[in-house]
């Protein structure tokens, strides 16, 4: 069994029809990160799904994920 590096899988929602599963080696990352590897303007901003409400997460801003997470990609300018 491999313990060296867990593989951490989240889904970013970026539109209602586009939703990309992304992976990280380790589980603490950064709002930047994950715009990055979902391929998104880094202007956007991004929220993390939590018990049915949306939470800012922003570029710099470092965070501990788990596997399954969801967040979502709020359009730029748009206020929600």
């Amino acid at each position: 069994m491999k313990t060296e590096h867990a593989t951490v899988h989240i889904f970013v929602e970026i539109t209602k029809n586009d939703q990309k599963k992304i992976e990280f080696e380790t589980n603490e990352v950064t709002g930047r990160q994950i715009k990055e590897k979902a391929g998104v303007s880094l202007d956007c901003d991004l929220a993390r799904k939590e018990r049915g409400r949306l939470v800012s997460v922003s570029n710099d801003e470092k965070i501990k994920i788990q596997n399954g997470e969801h967040f979502v990609v709020v359009s730029c300018g748009t206020v929600s």
